[in-house]
């Protein structure tokens, strides 16, 4: 690490973890290309204290490890930050060995879910790595990036790091931002707007559909949550996020946008204020908009605001179609609750997007195949099946890790969509199942919902141009042959 030179300047970097990585070679076709936000919020936070900022994001650009470092080396800035998924830990640390094997003098930071949850050990397993930030890192990068002598980290809340002596020194941590307005807004214009693309399930048509995070934290309990920004939900104020959409329709013209927060629906109240602003200033009609919630947090009237105020499609995570299941998982919800929130969606004429989960804890083939058949009865428009993948920092991963049910610790194979990859190794696999049979109930979930015949019709009538034909078609060719792989 450098001795005792200020940095004031720092280059952000989004691993180069592929499509191909993420989802399998056949599934990569559908997968998102998303605007790496964690990063852009730090950016803008930096430009903001006039510290020179750059961002490389690897996956849009399409960039490999080395041709990252080439990019890095370009800059020629004192701090690398490089943001940490779990999947992404493999390619991080390849990254981060080859960076100081190239540039010696850098010092690299840390940062992300991966990192919040496992600070320390992280710092531990890239040993070529210097400074880890865990919880929110605007404030965090803005201090780091103005002293990265080891004498004086000691200072800063909310990282860990390696000291002359190379010993690790994990600071107390740095309390929630309780007013997210005093963040700048993400720096997009250091981002590659062409590269992005949201999965087809989540955009009404193909224009560029930006995401916009609305609010941080979540109130709910689910055990598979890592509650990387706490169990207090604290929203932008309705005027910021008018703004931010106005900024991006003048600048980007956008029709249609991601409103992101773990339940945006937690809080009708703010909710409503939101949808009537939308509706006042004209907003409604010029973009569409998705989101994601909870059923237990809707009724009939908050769903006719939303529509009003142009929600499309309403993203829910249903997880499971076994009661059992839902309350092992402390879901707090029913199947009852389930059916009557989406049967009242689609009739307020907002679509449904689905979430579930296949391997869930002491889960039974006969219970997979319960939700498997739920998800077709309740007839989302989109159904996503993932394998039950218990990331740290979640109550999930604890107690299985603690009960020794954890069958490895290779961060890079704890991937959701390991029924589509290659020689998948996934962490976890209960009692009395197999590998073989959740890679391929998770293909024969997909079958079973998608090549329905009146799901089939239902995309035909959809397609509106030679791109959607290819994407359907691909789509079934994908289906078809997971039958036989």
């Amino acid at each position: 690490m450098n001795q005792g030179i200020k940095t004031h300047s720092v280059v952000l970097v989004s691993p180069p973890l592929t499509l191909e990585d993420r989802y399998g070679k056949d599934m990569k076709h559908f997968g998102a290309v998303t605007e790496p936000l964690g990063i852009a919020y730090l950016a803008g936070s930096l430009e903001e204290m006039g510290i020179q900022v750059a961002i490389i994001d690897a996956p849009a650009l399409n960039l490999s490890i080395d041709e990252t470092i080439d990019k890095i080396s370009d800059y020629n800035y004192s701090l690398i930050g490089i943001s940490l998924l779990t999947p992404s830990f493999g390619v991080v640390k390849q990254l981060c060995d080859k960076i100081k094997d190239r540039l010696t003098e850098k010092t690299i930071i840390l940062g992300g879910p991966h990192c919040t949850a496992m600070p320390e050990q992280t710092l531990s397993e890239i040993s070529s790595a210097d400074i880890v930030c865990f919880g929110e890192g605007e404030e965090t990068i803005k201090e780091v990036a103005f002293d990265t002598n080891p004498a004086n980290l000691h200072k800063i809340t909310g990282i860990c790091f390696r000291s002359a002596q190379q010993k690790i020194i994990t600071n107390k941590p740095r309390p929630f931002i309780k007013n997210l307005d005093q963040i700048p807004s993400p720096a997009r214009h250091m981002l590659p707007k062409d590269k992005y693309h949201l999965t087809a399930s989540r955009v009404a048509e193909d224009s560029y559909c930006p995401t916009l995070i609305v609010a941080r934290g979540c109130p709910f309990g689910c055990s598979y949550c890592s509650h990387s920004f706490g169990r207090k939900i604290r929203f932008h104020s309705v005027e910021r996020i008018i703004d931010e959409i106005k900024t991006l329709i003048s600048e980007y013209h956008i029709t249609q946008v991601n409103l992101e927060a773990d339940t945006l629906t937690a809080n009708k109240l703010f909710v409503k204020e939101l949808c009537q602003a939308l509706i006042t200033e004209g907003i409604s009609k010029q973009i569409k908009w998705t989101c994601e919630s909870r059923v237990d947090t809707v009724d009939q009237e908050l769903l006719e605001i939303m529509k009003l105020a142009g929600c499309w499609q309403i993203s829910y995570g249903i997880e499971t179609g076994s009661q059992r299941l839902l309350n092992m998982i402390n879901k707090s919800i029913s199947l009852e609750q389930v059916e009557e929130t989406i049967a009242l969606t689609h009739r307020t004429g907002i679509s449904v997007r689905g979430f579930f989960m296949l391997g869930l804890p002491s889960e039974t083939e006969q219970e997979s195949m319960e939700t498997i058949n739920f998800a077709i009865k309740l007839n989302p428009r989109w159904a996503q099946f993932t394998i039950t993948i218990p990331y740290p920092g979640t109550p999930m991963f604890a107690q299985l890790d603690q009960e020794g049910k954890i069958r490895h610790y290779d961060w890079s194979q704890y991937n959701t969509w390991s029924g589509w990859k290659k020689d998948a190794q996934i962490p976890f696999i209960a009692e009395g199942r197999s590998l073989e049979s959740l890679v391929s109930l998770q293909k024969l979930a997909l079958r079973k919902f998608y090549l329905r015949p009146k799901i089939f019709i239902q995309f035909i009538l959809a397609i509106k141009n030679i791109s959607d034909f290819k994407k359907y078609v691909t789509g079934f060719y994908v289906l078809l042959k997971s039958n036989f792989s």
